[in-house]
């Protein structure tokens, strides 16, 4: 087994969340470096980035969406349209939000083009997956790294958890995430129609739940339901009755139903969070620390505040060991405010829609609107 150097913050996971953080650290100077298997090809869920996500990207050493995506990889987000509580549509556009509608993206590209700068700016990065933690008695983790066969080692005096909501070095340290609610999602990318030069955010609610589209900059449009399990595995056994469904809203003024057969993918879509998102030697960052309900369309934005967040904890740490535990509270308290926050905004969206109260899934929208 051949050792690495020794680091000062190991990060797992190099999605927006800790590449954010990455960047953060490599910024202060200290010794960081990003972990993570190679990205699978094919689209990713998760295309809007709204426009207060600028100020973010400034903070990270980025100007511009544009100093990071080729121009074919991201375009403006002109309205968010919804057919809630009603059948009649409400646009809110982008021209009423001071910082812009934000962005429909290739996600794919967006997440490449974080590791990319990250590794332009000097961030190490390990194409390999975390295999073993143990924690040494000089409070230092030695991270086994594995990859096509050979394993590896690092040492560090901490770790970020960035794995998403697998939340995978905190679970191998039994930190139990606590899980509010069951909703799942069933998502598709079909081709767009050639007439189709929509670039509006679309949602619409139905008894069993909702439905969400948008045309992406890959050519293709995202179709996703979400509702309860049952409703989400019988759309996943059936995808001529999932695109059939789809039109059946009118949520688009013409069939998307593909010409082809396309897969349809099943995703976790429930909101879930850690109690506690730092202790000694680990920090979790998005996902990892509290999972969003896709209803708030702020899970990229969440990723980048986190890891920007989370590492100026670490940073003020390493600065001053004897503030640790104020810096934890400042953390868990900024992560707390965002639950609280978007709770609130949740309970406003699905209590305004009174029509389908004796529903299974709107009934269990009801039970999972718990402040926590």
């Amino acid at each position: 087994m051949e050792d690495f150097p020794r680091y000062e913050v190991v990060i797992a996971g190099a999605g927006p969340a800790g590449c954010a953080a990455a960047l953060m650290l490599h910024r202060a100077g200290r010794r960081v470096c990003l972990v993570d298997e190679n990205p699978t090809p094919g689209p990713k869920v998760g295309e809007s980035l709204p426009g207060a996500a600028s100020r973010l990207l400034h903070q990270l050493g980025i100007a511009g969406l544009g100093n990071l995506l080729a121009p074919a990889d991201y375009h403006a987000c002109a309205a968010n349209a919804s057919a809630w509580g009603s059948e009649q549509w409400t646009y809110q556009s982008a021209l009423a939000n001071p910082e812009g509608g934000g962005w429909h993206l290739n996600r794919a590209a967006f997440d490449a083009a974080l590791h990319r700068h990250a590794g332009a700016a000097g961030v190490p990065c390990y194409a390999a997956q975390v295999n073993e933690l143990s924690r040494a008695a000089t409070a230092e983790w030695l991270v086994q790294l594995k990859h096509a066969g050979d394993t590896k080692a690092i040492r560090t005096a901490w770790l970020i958890d960035a794995t998403g909501r697998r939340a995978y070095v905190c679970r191998r340290q039994h930190l139990a995430r606590e899980q509010l609610d069951t909703q799942m999602a069933a998502v598709s990318w079909v081709p767009s129609a050639t007439h189709d030069h929509d670039r509006t955010t679309r949602i619409k609610s139905v008894p069993t739940g909702w439905w969400y589209t948008a045309r992406l900059p890959t050519g293709r449009r995202v179709i996703c339901f979400h509702g309860l399990p049952a409703a989400v595995a019988a759309h996943l056994k059936n995808p001529t009755a999932f695109f059939a469904a789809f039109d059946a809203t009118g949520i688009l003024p013409y069939a998307a139903s593909p010409a082809e057969p396309m897969e349809i993918k099943g995703m976790d879509a429930s909101v879930a969070r850690l109690p506690r998102a730092a202790t000694a030697g680990l920090l979790a960052v998005g996902d990892a620390a509290l999972a969003f309900d896709p209803i708030s369309s702020q899970g990229i934005f969440f990723a980048l505040y986190s890891g920007i967040k989370g590492a100026e904890t670490i940073i003020r740490i390493l600065a001053a060991p004897h503030q640790e535990t104020l810096a934890f509270e400042n953390y868990q308290a900024q992560v707390n405010r965002v639950f609280e926050a978007n709770q609130r905004s949740r309970k406003l969206f699905y209590t305004s829609e009174f029509r389908y109260l004796s529903e299974a899934y709107w009934q269990t929208r009801m039970g999972a609107l718990v402040m926590g």
